[in-house]
């Protein structure tokens, strides 16, 4: 099983979920609702990568894919989970 995903990378996560709860126009989704969400990564790239490794083990994906515009952001978990 696979699944696209989104990622924010900072160390204010609750600050930045906000921000993106307003930037995608939900209502009545909490911050730690958004946090549960398979697909959204917010944090530093320790916590990224560690949620990675979590859901993996949760949810069964084999793999996440990353949409172009997304690939920068996410090059450093990228580098960080290389070898692994």
């Amino acid at each position: 099983m696979n699944s696209a995903m989104d990622v924010v990378i900072t160390d204010d996560r609750r600050s930045a979920t906000e921000r993106f709860i307003e930037q995608h126009r939900w209502q009545g989704i909490s911050v730690e609702q958004v946090w549960d969400m398979p697909n959204v990564f917010i944090g530093t790239i320790d916590r990224v990568v560690d949620e990675l490794y979590t859901r993996r083990e949760r949810f069964g994906f084999s793999y996440y894919w990353v949409a172009d515009a997304k690939m920068e952001t996410f090059a450093p978990i990228v580098a960080r989970l290389s070898g692994k």
